[in-house]
């Protein structure tokens, strides 16, 4: 009876280890490096605002897809950023701020004349400093 205890204890330890290395495994930290990449790459991003606040939106975009891309693991390779928000929508706090965010990015890229008021570039840029801190980035 007692062995039957140690290996039901055992079997239940191994299925809890597994299941936290399975849950680690889909949480990817940043390397350094990254972290370097991203961090300088922001504060470019934040000193070309007051310039040209439409060119930092894009470019913050394109800071979150990366930082997205590296985040997944390999799932979202191949991935717009749209369609990575739909899959990996569990990682934002705000994901209606990111989506304002990534929608007025797209009016800037796509539109001839994509207007972008002061107020919805500074809103976006708050949302994409927030989405960048969900994932684990300290700005």
């Amino acid at each position: 009876m007692i062995f039957i205890l140690i290996a039901l204890f055992l079997l239940v330890a191994y299925f809890v280890l597994v299941a936290i290395v399975l849950a680690k495994r889909g949480r990817r930290k940043f390397s350094k490096k990254d972290l370097q990449y991203i961090n300088s790459h922001w504060y470019r991003i934040l000193d070309s605002f007051e310039h040209d606040s439409k060119e930092s939106v894009l470019e913050a975009d394109k800071l979150l897809h990366y930082c997205l891309r590296k985040r997944g693991g390999g799932k979202f390779n191949g991935l717009s950023l749209g369609e990575m928000l739909k899959k990996g929508g569990r990682f934002f706090s705000d994901i209606d701020g990111v989506w304002f965010a990534h929608k007025l990015r797209n009016k800037v890229a796509h539109e001839m004349d994509g207007k972008v008021s002061r107020d919805d570039a500074k809103r976006a840029f708050s949302n994409y400093k927030k989405a960048l801190v969900d994932l684990g980035i300290k700005l």
